[in-house]
Order: structure tokens, then C-alpha cells, then sequence
């Protein structure tokens, strides 16, 4: 009898001690050693897949400035006209002056396949040929000039002539009248001038970018 008190005394001292140590939970300590390893700052496949969703369907604005559309100014073929009217005036007078604020910087003469600076073509020119012969005459009427846009290049090259290369550009063709020969000598101008239009830088003026004529002095 009193071996069975002591043995219900055992048992309920063993279960006093394990109570006091609360339940066994998983923790740190328990886990198999392993080596560490550095911090990975990668991230989730999920988050990159959310991300990617949202800068898609973000406005365009948000994310970068649009370019600005700058829209190509309508063509005025009178302005065209009234150019190529005043070169002629220009090269009957002889007035460098007059001529030469009507090119651009750049301005170059084509000839028989060969190119060279607008403002030294027409001093040698001027030096060699009298233009002031045919001073107020109309060498090239309004009516006779012959413009072509980018819009129309392919009329442009079915007729024979330089086609204009960009969306700003125009060509004047003007072919002078029978008035050509001064004094019965030499011939002026040759057959068809193709006048090269540009407009200036941030205007809508006109300039002589290129003129192209088969002409050779003597």
C-alpha cells in the first residue's frame, strides 16, 4: 500500500515538471544547422508581373514628356512665284545686292553635273554676259512657272523635271521666253531653270536652296 502512494506520488511530480515547461513548439534552435547566406534584394515574380501591368497602363504622359508634333506649314505657290520673279528682276539688273539675300547660305548652282557655290556662279556671270540687255523685258511670266510639292513628285518625274525631296520643299520650273540672246551673241540662260525652294529657319519664307540649269558660258 505504501509502495502504490509513492509510485502515484512519482507520477504526479513527473507530470508537475513537464507541465511547468509549457508545450514543445518548432522553433530556430530546433532546426538543422545551415550555412548563411547574403540577403537577396530580387524581387518577387508576382510584384515584376503587378508592376509591369501598371507602367503599361499608365498614360504615356506620366512616364516621359510626348514629343511635340510640329506640323509642316501649308505651301504658298504665289509666295513661290513671286521669288523665282524677283531673281529674274535681280539678274537683268545685275544687283548682286538684290540676288544674293535671296539664297540660302548654302545655296548651290547644278550644271552639267556640276556643282558650285549660287553667289560665284552668277558674279563670273555677270562679269562675262550683258543680263542688262534684256532690262524690262519678262523673261519669265507668272503664268509659264510650273510649281510641283512633295505631293506631286511623281508628276514631277513623268514630266522630266526635279521632283522636290521633303514635305517643306517646292520646285519652280521656269522655262525664259525667246529673249535670250543678247545682241545676237550669247545665250543667257539655258532652256528650264529648276528653282529649289526651302523655307528659311522657323519661317515660312521662301529661299533658293538649289538651282539646277544646263547652261554653260562661253
Amino acid at each position: 500500500m505504501k509502495g502504490a502512494a509513492l509510485l502515484l506520488l512519482a507520477g504526479c511530480a513527473a507530470a508537475c515538471e513537464s507541465s511547468s515547461q509549457g508545450p514543445i513548439f518548432p522553433t530556430s534552435e530546433r532546426f538543422p544547422d545551415a550555412p548563411r547566406r547574403p540577403p537577396s534584394f530580387a524581387a518577387e515574380p508576382a510584384f515584376n508581373a503587378r508592376s509591369s501591368a501598371v507602367v503599361a497602363t499608365e498614360p504615356a504622359a506620366l512616364s516621359e514628356p510626348s514629343p511635340v508634333r510640329r506640323e509642316v506649314a501649308p505651301l504658298d505657290a504665289e509666295q513661290a512665284h513671286e521669288l523665282v520673279g524677283r531673281f529674274f528682276i535681280a539678274v537683268l539688273e545685275e544687283s548682286t545686292r538684290q540676288l544674293f539675300p535671296l539664297f540660302s547660305a548654302q545655296a548651290t548652282v547644278l550644271s552639267e553635273g556640276n556643282r558650285q557655290p549660287a553667289q560665284a556662279v552668277w558674279r563670273a556671270r555677270f562679269a562675262q554676259l550683258d543680263y542688262t540687255s534684256l532690262t524690262g523685258r519678262l523673261v519669265a511670266p507668272p503664268q509659264t512657272l510650273r510649281t510641283y510639292t512633295f505631293a506631286s513628285s511623281a508628276r514631277a518625274k513623268r514630266d522630266g523635271v526635279p521632283a522636290p525631296t521633303s514635305a517643306t520643299e517646292v520646285v519652280v520650273i521656269a522655262r525664259p521666253s525667246g529673249a535670250l540672246i543678247a545682241g545676237g551673241k550669247a545665250r543667257l540662260f539655258g532652256e528650264a531653270l529648276a528653282f529649289r525652294l526651302r523655307p528659311r529657319a522657323d519661317t515660312r519664307v521662301f529661299e533658293i536652296a538649289e538651282i539646277i540649269e544646263d547652261f554653260r558660258l562661253p
